[in-house]
């Protein structure tokens, strides 16, 4: 009980201990914030890509056509697969209502009632989701059980290219006014595409007339019908509306992405099934070119394992392959799963995490130095203290307890503090950032650079759990030698001490 009375002494009377204190608090609280925002941004990566295409991708390893219908049918015998759909990739150059010109990338998803299953692009649409399940989850009228069979509904729909039911929305726009507006097909911007951004109250801002603007989109056909002789004659342009737009929160994608309808992307790059006829000799050969996309996007069912799953896709893939080696770049076809597109960026921002954690962790070790200082001052002060003690009969293990647990008592004070405000600044800190954009006109999170539009501001309890126990254990062994040297002194000499 002696023991438990003088750490509590020392805490409240030594105030020099709180010196120690404040460095084991705010070696934690940097050590877990630099964590949480580097591993934030891993995390987010991982899962904002793993979102966009899909557990494994089939494409042509030098960015060629894929031959995708035959493949497709064998995919989805496959019980390992829930879901696979074709994709087509490429650039164009857009017009938005004489207003906005620009290149960007073009995407088109082929079989829409799977996307969901697939990949992450309806769950960031706002008119046809985002908007929906807010107007939901406001509405005070609804259970909360409703509220889940709504959100459930919505979710489960596939998206869609139809335009807003608003027959005002339509403007004859076109020089030739015989033209039929309302035919034109629908087009899904990236959020960042026509400006979509949020002012400095956090509200999102230039959707305003969004659902009356028109998109001239050309893109150079690639099919093989296509002349190689003039490229005017490969450049197809087609006019559509706007009709959403889609915020994946991954900026590149958001700043510089359109998606339009399967089946017009594939006719406007030649990707389309198309007839041919071919002379060979005096025989004259008819046949169609298969239909081509750029990649098929790949969901595993639930509870496969990932490594079972790709090997069971590979050997489809295998079956698909060309026969003949004399062909030029044989074995073109790869199925891959997604971690290995972006294998040499998620490379590189782990190496960095764990640099940044070696050197935070080397910083660190200022407070098992600041610990030691203070609590051999305090032994050398209290070296009457502990006279007294060991001479009413307090054995040396018992001496050395007091300042070991003195330390143990700092580590878990500095390491709990040390959490709170780590906690505190993490899941504020896009707020801490807006304010000091505003009052001090300071922007340190640049979404150009940092590839997201938010920092991360979460905590994995793994990484809070190594931190918080390597902060304890930093206050103990700071305490281990004072223990040791006050634990030795003989209560004579230490009576005698001045």
């Amino acid at each position: 009980m002696y023991k438990l009375l003088l750490i509590f002494k020392y805490l409240r009377k030594r105030r020099i201990a709180w010196v120690s204190l404040i460095a084991v608090t705010l070696c934690t609280a940097m050590v877990l914030v630099v964590i949480s925002v580097m591993g934030g941004w891993l995390r987010m990566f991982r899962e904002i890509n793993h979102g966009l295409v899909g557990d494994v991708v089939i494409r042509h390893k030098y960015n060629g056509p894929v031959d995708y219908v035959p493949i497709l049918a064998e995919l989805r015998k496959l019980p390992q697969v829930k879901a696979a759909i074709p994709m087509i990739d490429t650039y164009g150059v857009i017009n938005v209502d004489d207003q906005i010109h620009d290149a960007v990338q073009v995407e088109a998803f082929g079989d829409l009632d799977q996307v969901g299953d697939v990949n992450s692009f309806k769950r960031g649409l706002y008119r046809q989701t985002i908007q929906p399940i807010a107007d939901i989850d406001a509405d005070p009228k609804l259970s909360a059980q409703q509220k889940a069979d709504a959100i459930k509904q919505i979710q489960s729909r596939p998206p869609t290219f139809d335009k807003p039911l608003d027959p005002q929305a339509y403007r004859d726009i076109m020089f030739n006014s015989k033209i039929d507006v309302s035919k034109w097909p629908g087009i899904i911007v990236g959020s960042g595409v026509i400006g979509i951004k949020k002012d400095d109250n956090g509200v999102e801002t230039g959707r305003e007339n969004m659902y009356t603007a028109w998109v001239q989109l050309s893109v150079l056909g690639m099919g093989t019908n296509r002349s190689d002789e003039d490229l005017s004659q490969r450049t197809s342009t087609r006019t559509y509306w706007i009709v959403d737009d889609c915020r994946t929160k991954f900026y590149p994608t958001d700043f510089r992405t359109v998606y339009v309808p399967f089946e017009y992307l594939q006719k406007d790059l030649g990707m389309d099934a198309q007839p041919y006829t071919e002379k060979i000799g005096d025989k004259t050969i008819q046949g169609v070119e298969p239909a081509t996309c750029s990649e098929i996007q790949i969901a595993l069912a639930d509870g496969v394992d990932p490594d079972a799953g790709l090997a069971a896709i590979q050997k489809v893939v295998a079956g698909f392959q060309p026969n003949d080696t004399t062909i030029p770049l044989v074995d073109t076809l790869v199925a891959e799963p997604w971690e290995q597109r972006q294998a040499q960026f998620l490379g590189a921002v782990e190496k960095e995490e764990g640099l940044l954690t070696i050197l935070f962790g080397i910083i660190s070790i200022v407070a098992i130095f600041l610990v030691f200082c203070i609590f051999f001052m305090i032994v050398v002060e209290k070296t009457r203290d502990i006279g007294v003690i060991k001479s009413v009969g307090a054995t040396s293990w018992g001496v050395a307890q007091i300042f070991l647990g003195y330390g143990l008592s700092i580590g878990i004070l500095g390491a709990g503090l040390g959490l709170l405000t780590a906690y505190e600044i993490v899941h504020n800190i896009n707020e801490l950032h807006a304010w000091m954009g505003r009052a001090l006109h300071v922007r340190i999170w640049d979404p150009e650079t940092y590839a997201f539009d938010t920092i991360p501001n979460t905590m994995d309890h793994h990484d809070v759990a190594w931190i918080v126990s390597i902060a304890v254990l930093s206050a103990l062994l700071g305490a281990v030698i004072p223990a040791i040297v006050a634990a030795r002194k003989h209560p004579v000499d230490a009576l005698r001490w001045e």
